[in-house]
C-alpha cells in the first residue's frame, strides 16, 4: 500500500533524489496535513505514470518539488515503457499527450486494415521492439490478435502530432457510443478531476434505451471536501459539449483500483449497468 507519510519520511531520511508515482501519489503528498513537516528538496526529478496528470497539480507539484517532471507510459506487455515525455515541454501542452516513443521501441498509429496513418490521424498505437512480450501465456489467439500486421496493438485510440508525441485519446473499449456521437470518456475524465472538490474520476458508457450508451460519471471527493452530485453535473456543463455531459453522475466513497493504481471501469459498467433501465424514454 502507498502511505504518503511514510513516502515522506524516507525522501528525508534518505536524501533521495528521484521519485516514481502515479499522480493520484503526488496529490496525496502534497495534500497531507504533515507535508510542510519534511524536507523534500533533495528531490530532482519526478516521474509521474499511468496517468497524465491535470494542468492544476503538475503546476503545483512542478513549484512544490522544484524539480523536473516527466510522464512515461507503456503496458505490461512492453516493459518497461513505452513512451517519455521531455522534461522541458511539461508546461507547453497539457492533456493526455504521452510524450514520444523511447529509444527502444517505435510508436506508429495504424487504421483496422493495418495501414499506418499520417501525422494528426487518430487510430490504434501500435509499437514494436525488443521490449515486446513473447506471447499470453497458453493463448495463441490473443497473442496472434496482439500482433496483427507485424505490430504490438496497445489498445488504444491516439493520434501522433507534429511533435511527434503520442495524445492519447481514449481505449477503444471506453470509447462511449451515444445517440450517434463518439464520446472520449477521458475527455469527461479531464474535466470531473478539474473540479476542486474532485479526487479521483471514472467515466464508463451505461446501456441506454434511447441513446445506446450513456456517458456516466463516478467521483471519489478529496477528504474533507464536500460537493453534490447537481453541483459536479453544473461544472460540466461550463466546460463540455451537451453531448458530453454525463447524464449520470454518482459520489462514490472508494474507487475499484488494481494492485498497480489502475481504475477497475469493468466494476463499475457491471455494478450499474441497469440503472437507466430498459424501458424507452
Amino acid at each position: 500500500g502507498f502511505d504518503p507519510l511514510v513516502v515522506m519520511e524516507a525522501i528525508q531520511r534518505d536524501d533521495l533524489t528521484i521519485f516514481v508515482g502515479l499522480p493520484l501519489m503526488y496529490q496525496a503528498i502534497l495534500d497531507h496535513p504533515r507535508r510542510k513537516e519534511f524536507d523534500l528538496s533533495k528531490i530532482r526529478f519526478c516521474i509521474y505514470t499511468m496517468a497524465p496528470m491535470g494542468r492544476p497539480l503538475l503546476e503545483r507539484a512542478m513549484k512544490e518539488f522544484n524539480a523536473g517532471f516527466s510522464l512515461t507510459s507503456g503496458q505490461t506487455e512492453m516493459y518497461p515503457a513505452t513512451t517519455l515525455s521531455q522534461p522541458d515541454r511539461q508546461m507547453e501542452r497539457f492533456g493526455n499527450y504521452w510524450g514520444e516513443a523511447t529509444m527502444v521501441n517505435e510508436a506508429a498509429i495504424m487504421d483496422d486494415d493495418g495501414n499506418l496513418l499520417p501525422v494528426g490521424e487518430i487510430g490504434e498505437l501500435v509499437h514494436r521492439g525488443p521490449n515486446v512480450m513473447l506471447g499470453y501465456y497458453k493463448d495463441v489467439a490473443a497473442t496472434e490478435a496482439a500482433r496483427k500486421f507485424g505490430w504490438h496493438h496497445t489498445g488504444d485510440l491516439a493520434l501522433i502530432d507534429a511533435h511527434g508525441e503520442v495524445l492519447f485519446i481514449d481505449r477503444k473499449k471506453d470509447m462511449i457510443k451515444s445517440g450517434g456521437e463518439n464520446v472520449a470518456s477521458v475527455k469527461i475524465e479531464e474535466t470531473l478531476l478539474a473540479h476542486p472538490a474532485v479526487e479521483n474520476a471514472a467515466v464508463v458508457g451505461l446501456p441506454h434505451p434511447q441513446w445506446g450508451e450513456a456517458g456516466s460519471g463516478f467521483v471519489k471527493l478529496k477528504p474533507g471536501a464536500s460537493a453534490t452530485e447537481a453541483e459536479i453535473a453544473d461544472h460540466c456543463r461550463k466546460y463540455l459539449g451537451g453531448f458530453q455531459v454525463p447524464k449520470f453522475i454518482k459520489i462514490v466513497p472508494q474507487m475499484p483500483m488494481t494492485a498497480t493504481g489502475k481504475l477497475r471501469k469493468i466494476e463499475l459498467r457491471q455494478q450499474f449497468e441497469h440503472h437507466f433501465g430498459t424501458e424507452k424514454v
